[in-house]
């Protein structure tokens, strides 16, 4: 039997009767900051639960805040992109998703939209929230040492949310067998800030967001087998970074 028109109207009555009861007060939260690298959780939170089941997109933007200007990738919902589905089941009152906060100063905004039975019931203005990622002192996560016909090699990796670095700062110590005065050397900003304003700067950098390698070459005589230990300190206009060390072979 062919449907009639009134049939069509009764068939979708359910769902638009569903959506057409009020949404509770709705609220996005979120921490008010989040350190790099973090998973900070962010929630859509009812005042009290809807009759029926609520399909929630949340959407993420983000503006920076860095010396140098750049998206960072890697800030994104934690299953992946910039956006993400969930569903809140008829009577629930949260539901929640966490993001990667990546590694660039700058501010998150996580927007949410509802549909219920199909049907657009997002409040206005829509539910929001932000998190800000704080400008902050460099990071090292690694050192490598790298032997040379000449000397060696330091590989310094690393982050700094305001995709700059200034100046960094060495400690040489000797192995334990060996007896001599501890070394400390320093690559002023005349020297670094342009390596690394040209890194961040350049297109090669942005899939990385605020992280680095650097290398830094040291010339070295034949004493070069007493070195024992390197410590390293990187500094940008936030502060220096903690101290990491990392032993010759």
């Amino acid at each position: 039997m062919r449907a009639g028109r009134a049939g069509i109207v009764l068939g979708c009555l359910p769902a638009l009767l569903a959506a057409q009861q009020s949404i509770p007060a709705a609220r996005m939260e979120c921490p008010a900051t989040a350190d790099p690298k973090q998973q900070p959780a962010v929630a859509l939170v009812l005042a009290s639960g809807h009759s029926a089941p609520l399909s929630v997109r949340l959407t993420l933007a983000f503006s920076h805040n860095a010396v140098n200007p750049a998206d960072d990738p890697a800030i994104q919902f934690s299953a992946g992109g910039r956006t993400a589905s969930l569903t809140l089941a008829a009577g629930g009152t949260r539901a929640e998703a966490a993001l990667q906060s990546g590694a660039v100063a700058g501010t998150i905004r996580v927007t949410a939209a509802l549909e219920a039975g199909g049907v657009n019931v997002t409040p206005a203005p829509a539910p929001a929230c932000a998190i800000t990622i704080p400008r902050a002192a460099p990071v090292v996560t690694d050192i490598r040492i790298e032997r040379t016909a000449t000397g060696f090699n330091l590989l310094v990796t690393g982050y700094s949310s305001p995709r700059q670095v200034l100046e960094s700062r060495y400690r040489f110590t000797p192995k334990p067998a060996y007896q001599w005065q501890p070394i400390e050397v320093v690559i002023p900003p005349e020297t670094l800030s342009a390596r690394f304003t040209d890194w961040f700067r350049g297109g090669s950098s942005a899939q990385f967001g605020s992280q680095f390698t650097m290398l830094q070459p040291f010339t070295s005589d034949q004493n070069v087998h007493t070195l024992g230990t390197v410590y390293v300190i990187l500094r940008n206009l936030e502060g220096l970074s903690k101290e990491v060390s990392a032993s010759f072979p």
